[in-house]
């Protein structure tokens, strides 16, 4: 009886694993194992970049950059922690380069409540920084953790936003 228990416990463990950890790149990560609310903002993020994202992404060579191939990620618990979008280390050549994302932040940025370290600098991002990017704690941090700046953005910025994220051409602005 007690090795059936031990049986279930570990068995019980196993399933609860998730399936969603480690770098995007470098990792076997079942897309399906992964927050979806995650999932839907960095689709989002690729639908407003259109076809203007840096192709070097396309690890599976389909022609398609696909969320988990959107940048440098860090999944843990099936929650994405770390993406970063400037400076990504190429997983086929020997140089770095920006994920060129393009468009706005998207509105439901909020979603990624469990991003750590956020790095979308160095882009073609314009519009509005939309207020929910204020409901990340990573908004409140440094530079180190936060950066958003040389982008396309436009004023007025959201009261979370500091100084260092303000560095932003207008010249797309109204």
């Amino acid at each position: 009886m007690k090795m059936k228990n031990v049986i279930l416990i570990i068995l019980s463990i196993s399933l609860g694993l998730s399936q969603c950890d480690g770098f995007n790149w470098h990792h076997d990560i079942h897309i399906n194992d992964c927050s979806q609310k995650d999932i839907q903002v960095l689709n989002q993020f690729i639908k407003n970049s259109q076809s203007n994202l840096n192709f070097d992404m396309d690890v599976n060579l389909n022609t398609i950059i696909e969320p988990l191939e959107l940048g440098w990620q860090l999944w843990e618990e099936g929650r994405l922690i770390h993406w970063i979008c400037d400076d990504v280390p190429s997983p086929f050549y020997l140089y770095n380069y920006n994920c060129q994302l393009n468009g706005e932040i998207p509105d439901n940025i909020n979603q990624l409540d469990a991003v750590v370290k956020l790095h979308i600098h160095n882009n073609n991002l314009h519009g509005i920084i939309p207020n929910s990017i204020c409901d990340l704690d990573i908004s409140k941090a440094s530079d180190y953790w936060f950066k958003m700046d040389y982008n396309y953005l436009c004023p007025p910025y959201p009261d979370c936003i500091k100084l260092w994220n303000v560095n932003q051409n207008q010249s797309k602005c109204e």
